[in-house]
C-alpha cells in the first residue's frame, strides 16, 4: 500500500514538471511577447505629442498629448516639451537631414542623435525679454491648454502662444555656446554658427528649417526621458529684417 501510494505521488510530480511548469513558462512567454508586439510598456515612458506640424503660413503647431497627465503613472515623469531645430541654405540638404531623422531617431537616442547632427533646443525668453532657462521648453503641468503654437515671424520675434491667447514666450536661436540670436535677422546668419548650416544670407532669402518635438521628463532613475520623436520639415522661412 505505501509502495502504491508513493510511486501515485511520484507520477503527480512528474506531471506537474513535465506538463505544468512548460505550459506555464508557454503562458508567460506568451504574455512578455503579447506586451511587446502590442506596445505595452515594460518601463518608464513618455506619450509622444498627440500632433506636431506646420499649420498655416509660418506656423508650427504642437497639440498636447492629454494622456501624459491623465495616466498617473506617466504624469509622476512628465514635464513638458521641447522642440529641437536646425536651419540650412538649401532644401536637399535640410531634406537629407529631415530623412536621416526620420529613420534614426527614437526615444533612445534623443540626446545622442541632436548633439552629433547639429539640432538644438529652441531659446526661450519670457515676456520681459529676460532669458529663461527652466527645462523643459514648454513646461506642463496638467491640461490646461491644448495646444502651443510657435509663431515664425518674418519681421519680429518668434513667440509660442497656448491656444490661441496671448505669448507665452519668446523664441530665439541658440546660435552659438555663448549667444542668442533672433530667427527673423537675415544678417545674423553666419558659417560658424553652431545651429546652422550654409554661409550667411542676403536679405530676402530663405532658409529651411527642420524640427522635431518630444515629451520630456525624468525617469524613475533621475535621468532624462524623452517620447518617440515627431521629425517634421523641411520648413521654408523668410527672414525679414536686416541687421
Amino acid at each position: 500500500m505505501y509502495l502504491k501510494i508513493e510511486m501515485r505521488a511520484q507520477r503527480a510530480s512528474d506531471t506537474f514538471s513535465h506538463g505544468v511548469l512548460p505550459a506555464l513558462f508557454v503562458v508567460a512567454l506568451a504574455a512578455s511577447f503579447l506586451m511587446s508586439s502590442c506596445g505595452w510598456p515594460t518601463s518608464d515612458y513618455l506619450y509622444p505629442p498627440s500632433y506636431f506640424s506646420t499649420s498655416g503660413s509660418n506656423l508650427v503647431r504642437l497639440v498636447h498629448e492629454t494622456e501624459n497627465i491623465d495616466d498617473s503613472v506617466v504624469a509622476a515623469l512628465f514635464k513638458g516639451y521641447d522642440i529641437y531645430y536646425r536651419i540650412f541654405d538649401t532644401y536637399d540638404d535640410a531634406y537629407i537631414s529631415y530623412n536621416y531623422l526620420s529613420n534614426n531617431l527614437t526615444s533612445s537616442n534623443i540626446a545622442t542623435v541632436a548633439s552629433s547632427k547639429g539640432y538644438y533646443v529652441l531659446v526661450k525668453y519670457d515676456k520681459t525679454s529676460t532669458p529663461d532657462t527652466t527645462v523643459p521648453l514648454i513646461p506642463v503641468s496638467d491640461n490646461t491648454y491644448s495646444s502651443f503654437d510657435l509663431h515664425l515671424n518674418a519681421d519680429s520675434r518668434w513667440t509660442i502662444i497656448p491656444d490661441d491667447t496671448t505669448a507665452l514666450y519668446y523664441i530665439l536661436r541658440d546660435k552659438s555656446d555663448s549667444s542668442t540670436e533672433d530667427f527673423y535677422r537675415s544678417s545674423k546668419y553666419e558659417s560658424s554658427d553652431h545651429d546652422y548650416a550654409g554661409d550667411g544670407i542676403s536679405s530676402g532669402s530663405s532658409v529651411y528649417i527642420v524640427f522635431f518635438a518630444v515629451s520630456y521628463g525624468i525617469s524613475s532613475s533621475l535621468s532624462e526621458l524623452y517620447s518617440n520623436p515627431i521629425v517634421i520639415g523641411p520648413v521654408q522661412y523668410t527672414p525679414g529684417g536686416g541687421s
